[in-house]
């Protein structure tokens, strides 16, 4: 369902419902909030192990955190082995190998995953293979072109308008979150040039931004708000991820 707050949808995810993708050796993975169901900060999902299984020793360029949500198991987090019960919780940094094993030889294990990012990826320390999390889909189907880019506008501010600017972004937020397309905004103030500013916004498509957005009355009042405290017009430029290394 979509409101007037936000033009995403908002969604129930039912695993039982939903697809799944083999992992080998007795193990299986159901994604839940990926980038196609409105993810922008962190991806999440559960996997399930037959009994005695485990998945092979990994990393991830990101953290992650991993409950025990049915059964016991056994996390080994670069060498050092644990034993986990029913929701106890890991936390594992970026690179750091680890893998997950089921503890029992008659039991499912079941574990939900969560990423620190929507730009995860899994290198596998046997083979050096590695490959995007949100690019995971069950047997059958196809991953679709990544295309979201995030907005950066450079922003100098007059002096002694500081307070004005960052409270016109505070109420111009609603305009960018109903937009088609927008998934996040964020404002940073540069340290060396405290007059300065960015706003980022990421967007699902760059004519979201720039054809959609900019022609809509809420670009209008966007601009209206930030007007009496700008020297000038932001700057403005669209970039794409192209590492995330930790």
């Amino acid at each position: 369902m979509t409101t007037t707050i936000s033009s995403q949808a908002s969604h129930v995810l039912r695993p039982n419902d939903l697809p799944s993708k083999d992992r080998g050796a007795g193990a299986k993975t159901v994604p839940l909030v990926t980038s196609e169901r409105g993810a922008t900060t962190y991806l999440n999902g559960m996997t399930i192990f037959a009994p005695g299984a485990q998945i092979g020793h990994h990393s991830h360029n990101v953290a992650e955190s991993v409950m025990v949500i049915l059964g016991r198991a056994i996390v080994d987090i670069d060498g050092e082995r644990h034993e986990l019960n029913t929701f106890d919780t890991t936390f594992v940094p970026a690179n750091v190998p680890h893998h997950f094993e089921n503890l029992s030889d008659t039991e499912e294990m079941r574990i939900l995953w969560t990423y620190g990012s929507v730009d995860s990826t899994r290198t596998m320390i046997e083979t050096g293979e590695t490959g995007r999390i949100d690019a995971e889909r069950s047997a059958g189907s196809e991953a679709g072109e990544r295309t979201r880019v995030t907005e950066i506008a450079e922003v100098d501010v007059k002096e002694g308008h500081e307070a004005g600017f960052e409270q016109a972004v505070r109420e111009a937020a609603p305009l960018f979150q109903r937009a088609d397309g927008a998934r996040t905004l964020t404002l940073e103030r540069s340290v060396e040039e405290p007059r300065r500013y960015r706003l980022f916004v990421s967007w699902e498509h760059i004519e979201d931004h720039t054809v959609d957005f900019r022609s809509s009355e809420d670009f209008q009042q966007w601009r209206a708000l930030i007007g009496p405290h700008v020297e000038s017009l932001p700057r403005v430029e669209h970039v794409q991820n192209v590492l995330t290394a930790f």
